[in-house]
């Protein structure tokens, strides 16, 4: 039998390389949906969130910060669409639903927001 351990050795190095980079970065990050005003409240600082665009669908990560700014509006960088975030549903005022008001419309949209998992 006549192998020839050149070629072996360079198919084997080609498919270690072809199979690394499947292996390499921090691994997949999950996100989950924050439903209500209050979830969204109880996040801690420095956690990812992501925000759809109600406008234009565009996804926007970003972190929490110690002020929570994100509570208080959106700005969608892809449409430039600004809007205002309000919490509806019966209850407490901070447990509905979250919504957004375009400030330039005042259409009121349902707003998507996800949090990353720890």
């Amino acid at each position: 039998m006549n192998v020839n351990f050149t070629k072996l050795g360079a198919a084997m190095a080609a498919l270690i390389i072809a199979a690394s980079p499947a292996f390499a970065g921090p691994g997949p990050q999950v996100f989950v949906p924050v439903k209500t005003a209050a979830q969204a409240e109880a996040l801690p600082a420095n956690t990812k969130i992501a925000v759809t665009c109600p406008s234009c669908g565009a996804v926007s990560v970003t972190s929490v910060d110690k002020n929570k700014s994100y509570m208080h509006s959106f700005n969608c960088p892809s449409c430039k669409h600004t809007f205002a975030l309000e919490s509806v549903g019966s209850g407490k005022a901070q447990s509905g639903k979250l919504t957004c008001k375009d400030t330039a419309s005042g259409k009121t949209m349902p707003l998507h927001m996800c949090a990353m998992m720890h």
